[in-house]
């Protein structure tokens, strides 16, 4: 019986996610700028990082290479530069200020136009941006709720007012005709392309801290603010599964589906990295990252097919994690 009592407590010390238990960090892999980075993303195949640093420096970087691929220069910035990302493909890069999108050729290393946009309340700032699969699509989303859908090719914009406080999330589906919305007035909504109507909203009892769609568009995760965390599917938003964890206080920041396991990551408004598994909602760990400053946070997490994550944080330290480590549990 103490045996057994013995191994219990063990197993459970190695999944609390103490890295001494289970290590599965790899280590840093670069830390590509000095200074700390006010955004930053890993392509959605690994190969370029953008990196934006506080001093407004904007460069996307071959990951392998460690080398700049471009640079946009400082006369051609929108500043301040509050939101910023790579497409699908690699070939453009998106930035925006408070009023006004621009768009960027990396392949071909320069600027391509820009865009202004408004929302409903004539103050309103964009708080967040997305752009579709195919380049050909945009959302700017506002601070007083509302969201630009404008077409890029045609330069059409319609715009409609989903939500009552700034939206902080946008997802385009892998067709770029649905895309989810969250925002700090607790609701995620599921919108088709140039529609004002839903095809279903939830609302939850505090902000959306956390929202993440998974790689087929079938499944999401929200974080309702310190309340609770789910896993929902698409189209209709049913329960998947609700994540369990036994600290008293857990906040929510990024997130990403492991597209090659049934794992979910995300990270904390301080340096740490958790994993857990989208079929119970059980907690399989808890890593701390390696930060040069306290307070640094991950930005940005990339998931390849053979099992590794690389997480980039606000120190732009690239570090990866072996996934595969998770399979002995």
């Amino acid at each position: 019986m103490r045996k057994h009592v013995v191994f219990t407590i063990l197993f459970l010390l190695l999944l609390s996610g103490c890295s001494k238990g289970l290590p599965i960090s790899e280590g840093v892999v670069h830390q590509f700028e000095v200074e700390p980075l006010l955004l930053g993303q890993i392509s959605d195949d690994g190969r370029l990082l953008l990196t934006v640093t506080a001093s407004e420096q904007v460069k996307v970087w071959r990951t392998a290479s460690k080398e700049i691929e471009y640079q946009v220069p400082q006369n051609e910035l929108l500043k301040p530069v509050r939101h910023a990302l790579l497409s699908k493909d690699n070939r453009l890069l998106i930035m925006a200020n408070y009023d006004t999108l621009g768009v960027w050729s990396v392949s071909g290393k320069t600027f391509v136009h820009k865009v202004q946009f408004g929302g409903v309340d004539p103050m309103a700032a964009i708080s967040h941006i997305a752009l579709s699969p195919n380049n050909g699509r945009a959302l700017v989303a506002m601070t007083d709720g509302s969201v630009n859908m404008a077409d890029l090719n045609s330069r059409l914009n319609n715009r409609f007012k989903p939500h009552d406080r700034p939206i902080d999330f946008l997802s385009f589906g892998n067709q770029g005709e649905l895309f989810l919305t969250g925002a700090q007035d607790g609701k995620v909504g599921l919108w088709q392309f140039g529609s004002p109507k839903a095809l279903f909203e939830k609302e939850f009892a505090h902000r959306v801290t956390s929202l993440s769609v998974n790689q087929d568009f079938s499944r999401f995760f929200v974080s309702d603010g310190l309340n609770a965390q789910h896993i929902k599917t698409l189209t209709r938003g049913e329960e998947v599964t609700q994540l369990n964890y036994t600290a008293r206080f857990k906040v929510f920041r990024k997130a990403l589906f492991i597209p090659t396991a049934e794992l979910l990551a995300t990270s904390s408004s301080k340096s740490h990295l958790s994993l857990w598994s989208t079929q119970t909602g059980d907690e399989l760990g808890t890593w701390t990252i390696k930060t040069q400053r306290e307070g640094a946070t991950i930005v940005s997490m990339h998931a390849t097919q053979t099992g590794m994550l690389y997480t980039l944080n606000s120190d732009a330290m690239l570090e990866s994690w072996d996934l595969n480590a998770l399979k002995a549990l």
